[in-house]
């Protein structure tokens, strides 16, 4: 998901709106503190040209057409149901080591991908809470046969980690069959462009208000603010750009920002007299301002705005809304073994563990021993060789399958 600099001019709303006659019975200096705030919030939104930098800055070469590097194929990374699913199926991969009794298995899981694909508006830790749990649930061997996974996973046990299972195996896993349970946010992509600037999204409005070379302005009320997913820019031929920073911030309604510009003064008036001990008690300051400030308005709503910077002249654009709440979904999949150690089990053996004595040996697709557990490490390295370490040496041999024994390499 693309980060977005978010700026809230008001954190002092609830003296603004809510009334500012409600000051605290205190001491005055906390009361001019509380006047300092609102003088200073009331002039950030009187301010309302204001806006921020892009994260990253706008290349300063003109625009390319023919540079790849200004495009991007990725359109849309917010995946549906199925698709989060196809892309298990296609990208994730287990990594295994067969061990007596265990096996330990592993699923290849980059969680900020996992937010940013599934639309998760959450922060790391919560991600970590909310992330797709994989529970095993068949396990296919490499001899053709299955078994239940009779998984069940225990936090007492130190070694379940996210995405990591210590599973009872008799035989090497080829790949597994897993429930997976996540949650998606679902996002609906609207074009919008100088031609159709304004398109409805439930009950409210979401606009394009400017766009020049490389740079978008956006607007939508505060109740869309938290459902901007994204926003996509797209050259005059349908490609799209590569994007290159993006800002966030909020404005008043004109009709708040007219009554700022008159109650400003009767802060900073309000400011002064109680620095020449004109106003010494916190009533007086109450009776001062009701006195003074001129009368709320009844529209007080706010305009969230948002720019987008992009690697080039924007033809259009589809800002995505998310849907207000996820959806929970249990699908079953299949993951397969790490493609390298798949290409170990085509040549009928595994490096396996003997859990009981920290030692390691070689079986054969049907779980047996075929170098015994007598060696601190072995890695595979293809076309039946395997570096074996005795002690803290490691010496590259060869199986000798049919003699159940390892021959040097090396004379």
């Amino acid at each position: 998901m693309t980060y977005k600099l978010n700026i809230v001019f008001f954190c002092c709303a609830v003296f603004l709106f809510s009334g500012c006659l409600s000051l605290p019975d205190n001491d005055m200096a906390e009361s001019k503190e509380n006047l300092e705030n609102l003088i200073s919030d009331a002039e950030n939104q009187i301010d309302v040209e204001f806006s921020l930098k892009p994260t990253t800055v706008i290349p300063k070469n003109d625009f390319d057409e023919k540079d790849y590097r200004n495009f991007t194929d990725q359109q849309n990374k917010y995946l549906s149901e199925d698709e989060f699913i196809s892309a298990v199926k296609k990208d994730f991969f287990l990594a295994s080591q067969f061990g007596k009794p265990k096996s330990a298995v592993s699923i290849s899981l980059n969680l900020i991908n996992v937010k940013e694909l599934l639309g998760l508006d959450l922060s790391i830790d919560e991600v970590y809470e909310n992330a797709p749990k994989f529970t095993p649930n068949v396990l296919h061997f490499w001899d053709g046969t299955v078994a239940s996974a009779n998984y069940n996973a225990s936090p007492a046990n130190d070694e379940l980690e996210y995405n990591h299972f210590l599973i009872d195996a008799s035989k090497p896993i080829r790949n597994i069959d897993f429930d997976v349970w996540f949650k998606n946010y679902k996002s609906t992509g609207y074009r919008l462009d100088l031609s159709k600037p304004k398109i409805k999204v439930g009950n409210s409005w979401l606009e394009i208000k400017s766009n020049e070379a490389g740079e978008v302005k956006i607007n939508y009320p505060k109740a869309l603010a938290n459902r901007v997913a994204e926003v996509q820019g797209f050259y005059k031929d349908g490609r799209a750009l590569r994007k290159s920073g993006s800002t966030a911030y909020s404005i008043s309604s004109k009709a708040t920002v007219a009554w700022l510009k008159e109650a400003l003064p009767v802060y900073k008036k309000a400011v002064e007299e109680i620095d020449h001990e004109r106003l010494r008690a916190p009533q007086a300051l109450k009776s001062f301002l009701a006195e003074k400030l001129p009368k709320k308005p009844a529209d007080t709503n706010t305009i969230e705005f948002s720019k987008h910077f992009f690697s080039g002249p924007v033809a259009y654009v589809t800002v995505y809304i998310r849907d207000e709440k996820p959806t929970n979904t249990l699908r079953k999949v299949t993951v397969n073994l790490l493609k390298e150690r798949e290409e170990i089990g085509k040549e009928g053996y595994f490096v396996a563990v003997d859990d009981a004595k920290q030692l390691s040996g070689i079986v054969d697709v049907q779980g047996n021993w075929i170098i015994n557990p007598t060696y601190d490490k072995i890695d595979a390295m293809g076309d039946g060789k395997f570096n074996v370490r005795e002690g803290r040496i490691g010496t590259p041999r060869k199986l000798d399958v049919k003699n159940r024994k390892f021959i040097d390499l090396l004379p």
